[in-house]
């Protein structure tokens, strides 16, 4: 059902933070993914993300899938897969993950990007992203601290966050203006058709206005559960246990994308791309057809429009009502029911 690329539209880019930096709208993620395929399709994959646009990457040192291996080794293969597909290192963005513990100093967080970049094969990255929340005593002022050095540096452009609340966001922006460095630029949420409430909620709309900060989508297929896919890879967990009305909806999205001439990832993905205060989608394709499927969201944005693409999907923002929309899956143990601020339905 897709077409050529050099048929396709191709990937724009968008802005991120306020000094004129342009980023792709379309980003591949490494989390768990060139772990899991060839090394000759990893290339092929970057190859064709680079020739569409996309030479933006989001990649960071992850704990192994499989007993006995310390970490997964996903990154690496990216900094040598990378080179394979000739992209030289000022022709791509690079975006890492770090994580920051309540135990942890400034030094830590240096010597973690430090880390992550070495294994890539690289001394810099263009951002830089604090994952997940741990424990109840967030080190907000060492966080900004960290990112403070590493801009400082010369290391990073931007920083931002994953999957933390509005709430926790303004922390640590008041905490960066302290510090004497930009807020965070953009934050990584569990963003897509379905699962609008925190990315679309008043909480995250206020620190857009107020920071300018911007929204980059990941897992915006449930990890291929919108898609009908179960269990083929690792994901998160249901917030506002929603699978259920994902597969009452599949019938009809299926026959949508039948109806616009798209496939139906292209339709899923092509939602998120028509929101104004997103910067960037996380993909983590693993073949070459993924890929190009993928990258056909584009053109069907093109042809069909964000304005009608918004008005024939608004029936299915599933998780309005079930997920508190100030609420961060991140700050609290997986274990503790409160994680997802579930609201209770009947």
């Amino acid at each position: 059902m897709t077409r050529e690329r050099a048929d396709m539209a191709k990937v724009f880019t968008r802005p991120l933070g306020r000094d004129g930096f342009e980023i792709a709208a379309l980003a591949l993620g490494s989390w768990h993914t060139w772990d899991r395929t060839t090394f000759e399709e990893t290339v092929n994959v970057i190859r064709a993300a680079v020739d569409a646009g996309a030479a933006y990457f989001d990649v960071g040192v992850y704990r192994a899938m499989h007993p006995g291996q310390f970490d997964s080794p996903t990154d690496v293969i990216f900094g040598r897969a990378i080179q394979a597909a000739g992209v030289a290192r000022d022709d791509y963005v690079l975006q890492v993950k770090s994580w920051v513990g309540p135990s942890g100093t400034v030094g830590d967080i240096v010597a973690r990007f430090d880390q992550a970049v070495f294994r890539i094969g690289t001394d810099r990255a263009e951002i830089v992203v604090f994952g997940d929340l741990v424990g109840e005593h967030v080190p907000y002022e060492v966080i900004a601290e960290g990112a403070a050095a590493l801009v400082s540096s010369g290391r990073v452009r931007h920083w931002g966050v994953n999957n933390w609340s509005a709430a926790e966001i303004r922390r640590v922006a008041a905490a960066a203006e302290k510090a004497g460095v930009a807020p965070p630029a953009l934050a990584q949420l569990k963003y897509g058709l379905v699962r609008r409430s925190i990315a679309e909620g008043e909480p995250y709309r206020g620190v857009i206005a107020d920071l300018g900060l911007k929204v980059q989508a990941s897992d915006a297929l449930d990890g291929g559960f919108l898609l009908g896919k179960r269990g083929q890879r690792m994901t998160g967990n249901d917030p506002g246990d929603i699978h259920g009305l994902v597969d009452e909806a599949r019938p009809k999205l299926r026959a949508l994308a039948d109806e616009l001439g798209c496939t139906l990832a292209q339709l899923c993905l092509s939602y998120v791309l028509t929101n104004d205060d997103l910067c960037s989608l996380v993909v983590g394709a693993r073949t070459s057809e993924q890929i190009n499927d993928d990258l056909g969201a584009f053109d069907l944005l093109a042809r069909v429009g964000a304005d009608r693409l918004r008005e024939l999907l608004a029936p299915y923002w599933l998780d309005r009502g079930r997920v508190d929309p100030a609420s961060s899956w991140s700050s609290v143990p997986d274990d503790d029911p409160a994680k997802y601020a579930v609201i209770p339905t009947d």
